[in-house]
């Protein structure tokens, strides 16, 4: 019998993953449509961005495109996640509630248009007018007086302390010259950041240049092409076919030993701030007990589906910060993979499992992702072992989001991509943020979360601004959010880019944006090798 070294054995199964990637494409003739984009430097993204205004963009994907077209005061998309200054030049904070800024002299919106103080207090005082009306009318709600002293100059005082706003000034500045007077700014997108728009088709394709007048200095990569594939296969296929340079975060841990035996590819894998996690309906007949939510999280092997499902490409989490983070409160209590304490916890709240072995039946609902779906049934046989019987449920994003957010679920797990400032827990479990059936996007309280405790908490974090009470204050929430368990915190996972191999400057951030494509060498210009004249 023959026996396959472990570099053949890889090489064999990139042969049998390309077989899989024909047979699947003749399928499915849309995704096989591989377009050649010349010089571009093409990005594959796993979902449409949802509009490209600043002021608008919550999805995931929007963020990633907006973060280049537009610059805030400050950015958060580092590769710390350390809040950096950018159209500002100085921020000081005078006192709780006072903010004297200093704009820089060298900042454009890509029309040539300088950006100024006027462009700022537009931004900001205009999220929550009748017109606009932007998810992040809070900003404007927090603000007492907006003062222009000049074109560089300006002075913003609060209501009160609050200590994300130098975060919130992140939000990227749109010209009031184009978007005054208008819901959402009329024409092609016009930012300050290090790229400009060219053209967008549909959902599916944004094509960006770089900005020649970028105060950083313009990009090295000329074409930007941002290009949606939601087939998994299809994706991976676009970088073995050499028709994409970068995908971040959408190729399956699993498939990674394809892409390492590829010589066109080489991966890169940091830790991140990201948050998975299980969520419950806590109005759900079974789930509003804790004592099942706790046998819950006693029954998923949790290191188990990080070593086979991701490699080993993630971390055990104990809440939503990550050990990295300057709130993270190690000392909570933890629900180790204890299938027999399951059990032990189930008889006690009186769920004795039937002839069959089934305790009660739960549905557990998913987006179509076939990845995350093979996750979600390896949770669901693991919680079978302990008597519960879980259906789970896949849709496509918009009508499983939709149903999310309508609180039409008993389990579901999503992904917090960026958690970076701890105020993030007000917006997901304070109870003023429960969504209601008339209003779906009141907050991410998607579970129906309520504490008095809580609340208290979360409020006066949003008001202190010294970090070390902050930070206490933090420690309280995550102690008791991890005994009361309204999510089962799973795990934080890696950053993984998967590149054209030879390009140069990349680097991943925290909150998985593409801040570093402002730097970047795109492999075909750092092969080039420059022209030395000689003497004849």
């Amino acid at each position: 019998m023959r026996i396959l070294s472990f570099r053949s054995f890889r090489r064999a199964l990139l042969v049998g993953a390309l077989l899989i990637f024909c047979v699947s494409l003749a399928a499915c003739p849309s995704c096989s449509q591989q377009v050649d984009e010349g010089d571009a430097f093409v990005v594959i993204l796993d979902a449409s961005p949802k509009g490209l205004d600043p002021r608008f963009a919550t999805s995931d994907s929007s963020a990633k495109i907006v973060g280049l077209l537009h610059a805030g005061l400050v950015s958060l998309d580092t590769a710390n996640g350390d809040r950096e200054l950018r159209l500002a030049h100085t921020i000081e904070q005078t006192s709780p509630v006072r903010y004297e800024v200093e704009l820089r002299d060298d900042i454009f919106f890509h029309d040539g248009t300088p950006v100024t103080s006027a462009d700022v207090e537009y931004t900001y005082m205009e999220l929550d007018s009748e017109l606009v009306r932007s998810p992040f009318a809070g900003l404007t709600r927090r603000i007492e007086t907006f003062e222009v002293i000049d074109e560089r100059r300006f002075v913003i005082t609060l209501k009160e302390p609050h200590a994300p706003f130098m975060s919130d000034m992140a939000l990227g500045i749109v010209p009031r010259h184009q978007c005054a007077g208008f819901e959402e700014c009329p024409g092609a997108p016009l930012g300050a950041g290090p790229f400009a728009f060219v053209s967008q088709q549909g959902d599916m394709r944004v094509e960006l240049r770089a900005f020649d007048d970028y105060f950083e200095g313009r990009p090295a990569i000329e074409r930007l092409v941002f290009k949606v594939v939601r087939d998994d296969n299809a994706r991976l296929l676009a970088l073995l076919g050499n028709t994409a340079d970068l995908v971040q975060n959408a190729v399956a841990p699993l498939m990674l030993p394809v892409v390492e035996d590829s010589e066109r590819l080489e991966t890169m894998s940091t830790p991140s701030f990201k948050y998975t996690y299980l969520a419950f309906n806590l109005e759900h007949e079974i789930l509003k007990d804790q004592r099942v939510r706790e046998a819950i999280a006693h029954a998923i092997d949790r290191e188990a589906i990080i070593k086979h499902k991701f490699r080993g490409a993630a971390r055990l989490s104990t809440g939503m910060l990550a050990p990295e983070h300057w709130a993270y409160e190690p000392d909570v209590k933890r629900f180790d993979f204890d299938p027999e304490r399951a059990r032990q916890i189930l008889d006690e709240a009186g769920y004795a499992p039937g002839a069959d072995g089934v305790r009660f039946e739960l549905d557990f609902k998913i987006s179509a992702s076939k990845f995350r779906r093979s996750i979600a049934e390896l949770i669901a046989q693991q919680l079978g072992e302990v008597g519960i019987a879980v259906r789970v449920r896949s849709y496509e994003w918009g009508t499983f989001f939709h149903d999310v957010r309508s609180r039409n679920f008993a389990m579901t797990t999503l992904q917090w991509p960026s958690v970076l400032e701890p105020s993030l827990y007000r917006w997901i479990f304070h109870s003023e943020n429960i969504p209601s059936p008339d209003n779906r996007a009141a907050g991410a309280n998607r579970g129906a979360y309520r504490n008095a405790r809580v609340d208290e908490l979360l409020e006066a974090g949003d008001r202190e601004t010294n970090p070390d009470k902050r930070r206490a204050i933090y420690s309280e929430v995550q102690q008791i959010l991890a005994r009361e368990l309204p999510y089962v915190s799973l795990w934080h996972e890696d950053n993984i880019a998967v590149l054209r191999k030879g390009t140069e400057r990349y680097y991943t951030t925290p909150n998985a944006r593409f801040d570093a494509l402002k730097q970047v060498i795109p492999a075909h210009k750092a092969n080039i090798q420059p022209t030395v004249e000689v003497q004849p």
